[in-house]
């Protein structure tokens, strides 16, 4: 829920995908065989315990990106749709160039590991100097779709 009274026209909670959480077990399974030359119990204690805090931490962590009638939040930062110019999605070929050698490091960018869906959103204020930003999401479709309705 928005803390405006204004409806929300799309939100989106970025998980880390499949490859992330694949990668993470490597700090479980050495956590277990640590303890395990202690205790077996406590050895799988250690794995499960671990497995759950780095889970409950990237999703806790995880950038909303959320856009009302009025505005586009991700995370803390927010900018009021008026401000908002061409909006684009970033095919999965050019994905790479976006993210690296054509990136603006005056851009706004907020990227997620194993989520390979990308918008490039345009900022067109004057008194900016923020040239775009460049998200990663899950659903880039509907993401420019909600960035491009007229309210």
């Amino acid at each position: 829920m928005t803390k405006s009274s204004e409806a929300t026209l799309y939100r989106e909670r970025i998980v880390p995908g499949f490859s992330f959480y694949l990668a993470t077990l490597f700090v479980p399974v050495a956590l277990f065989l640590i303890v395990l030359a202690f205790d077996e119990f406590w050895a799988m204690v250690a794995f499960v315990a671990s497995e759950i805090l780095i889970v409950g931490l990237s999703i806790s962590f995880a950038p909303i990106i959320e856009v009302s009638a009025t505005s586009l939040r991700v995370g803390r930062v927010k900018v009021p749709k008026a401000q908002i110019g061409e909006v684009s999605n970033i095919s999965k070929s050019d994905a790479f160039f976006e993210r690296g050698p054509n990136l603006d490091i005056k851009s706004f960018s907020r990227f997620q590991i194993g989520v390979r869906g990308l918008v490039k959103i345009q900022i067109v204020d004057p008194n900016d100097p923020t040239p775009y930003w460049l998200l990663s999401t899950k659903r880039p479709k509907q993401l420019v779709q909600a960035l491009v309705r007229k309210s």
